[in-house]
């Protein structure tokens, strides 16, 4: 059986380690940048970390994937969010029903090999829908048996911005940059600013990774009996 606890840690460090170097290259005297030159990668900074963030969520949910297919449970006993994910993905047909008689009959023989088997690979890509807010984070966590984060959660809360008001801040700096915005209106990006966001990512990523082995502990995976 694959050790998922250290492979997913090892992810953590890296994108941990990684995030931390940028902020050091580009907000310390490590480096003697000129002005031009701080100012324009401080901009991007954030879409950086942004890339970060996104890599670490799509790389984590195939290494849950990757386990929970490692254990050769059959498909029928896996949870319906899981087995709703999976027929979703695997057949397109569910999202655009064939009109052709002919196209009809194929879907139904696919889905007939598919049942008369008793166990599957899940589907191994997860939609981010490039904008990893928090919404789209929890519909991924629900998608597999997963608890959500609530919009108040740790030190992300009153009198600070909550969780989900934190995400959305976090994507408009990205999406500014990313789509050739300008984000001058927004907090200039300092170290403190990216300090800030660093910070965020980590404590979710910590998170997830106790929500995963929540889930392994716990079989949420498997259908509730």
């Amino acid at each position: 059986m694959m050790d998922f606890e250290n492979e997913h840690l090892s992810i953590i460090e890296q994108y941990e380690t990684s995030a931390l170097e940028i902020e050091r290259i580009l907000f310390t005297s490590r480096y003697k940048l000129n002005r031009k030159h701080y100012s324009l990668l401080a901009v991007q900074s954030i879409s950086i970390l942004y890339s970060y963030w996104e890599g670490y969520v799509q790389k984590s949910f195939r290494l849950y994937i990757e386990y929970i297919n490692s254990l050769h449970i059959d498909f029928n006993q896996l949870s319906n969010e899981i087995v709703a994910f999976h027929m979703d993905k695997t057949f397109k047909e569910f999202r655009e029903y064939p009109t052709k008689t002919r196209q009809k009959i194929i879907f139904f023989d696919k889905l007939r090999d598919h049942f008369s088997e008793r166990q599957h690979d899940i589907y191994q890509v997860v939609n981010t829908e490039s904008n990893v807010g928090f919404s789209v984070l929890n519909k991924l966590l629900s998608q597999f048996s997963l608890q959500v984060f609530p919009e108040h959660w740790e030190c992300y809360t009153y009198p600070n911005a909550n969780l989900k008001e934190m995400l959305n801040i976090f994507l408009r700096y990205r999406n500014g940059v990313a789509h050739g915005g300008d984000i001058s209106s927004e907090e200039k990006v300092t170290q403190e600013v990216y300090a800030k966001y660093r910070t965020l990512v980590n404590d979710l990523m910590y998170a997830l990774h106790d929500k995963f082995m929540d889930g392994i502990q716990n079989q949420t995976f498997m259908k509730a009996q």
